[in-house]
């Protein structure tokens, strides 16, 4: 081990001491230098979406089935998407823990994931950016971030793909979409967000994208973005989430 990384190693061995990481799951506090772990009482508690997942959004479906029932006959804006984990009751408990409760420091842990399981998807996509999806700024303030950019600045810097944080806007207040029905969902995000001018022209390159996103259910708000994204040219949308429901 070179000297730089015995610094680094022994850097977030100290900050563990100070600062304790805590199991992405079940929140227990957690050894130094333990970030991105989970505890031995978790493991095995987080499903892994599987190999028979929808051609579309990844959800996990039976096997020989080609699209869940939300993606059968609906034409997107996006090509496809995949996600890490089945959202079950671990996994919500834990996002409610990264949203609502402050445990920014899960985001790591996500991205950790979604590197290992989606690393060569990713490198064959080769996109020119990840794209968070935004959050309005009342949230932000009153959340003190954005949790999609957190997932995604982590697997930027495990990539080396740039994060373009500011080309996608929430301009409208929604309510909650867990709170909706998929008719609501629908209309509740309809208008809610917009291209950055100023920012499409600082980045005129940009063609194909990933946007990041916590979870993914009905894909409304992740065919909201991928609709502005084309609307400025960037075709080849895809997206990478942490959870998704079952297709079945």
């Amino acid at each position: 081990m070179i000297l730089k990384d015995i610094v680094k190693s022994t850097g977030r061995y100290i900050t563990g001491i100070v600062y304790p990481e805590r199991c992405p799951l079940c929140g227990r506090t957690m050894y130094a230098g333990s970030a991105g772990i989970i505890c031995q009482k978790c493991y095995g508690k987080a499903e892994y979406t599987g190999d028979s997942v929808c051609m579309k959004c990844g959800k996990p479906v039976s096997e020989d089935t080609e699209f869940c029932m939300d993606c059968t006959g609906k034409e997107t804006s996006f090509i496809c998407g995949k996600a890490v984990f089945v959202y079950n009751q671990y996994l919500q408990k834990s996002m409610a823990g990264f949203k609502y409760y402050g445990r920014a420091e899960y985001g790591r842990f996500y991205a950790m994931e979604m590197f290992k399981k989606y690393e060569s998807w990713i490198r064959k996509i080769s996109p020119d950016a990840l794209i968070p999806v935004p959050v309005h700024e009342d949230r932000r303030l009153k959340r003190g971030y954005n949790q999609a950019e957190i997932i995604a600045g982590w697997l930027g810097e495990m990539t080396g793909i740039q994060v373009v944080s500011d080309m996608v806007i929430r301009k409208k207040h929604t309510n909650p979409q867990k709170e909706l029905s998929n008719k609501e969902r629908r209309r509740n995000l309809y208008g809610a967000f917009d291209i950055v001018k100023k920012s499409r022209e600082l980045y005129p390159k940009i063609k194909c994208v990933i946007i990041i996103d916590d979870i993914y259910t009905t894909g409304s708000t992740i065919e909201e973005c991928s609709y502005v994204l084309k609307s400025v040219h960037i075709n080849e949308i895809y997206f990478l989430c942490t959870c998704i429901g079952k297709g079945y």
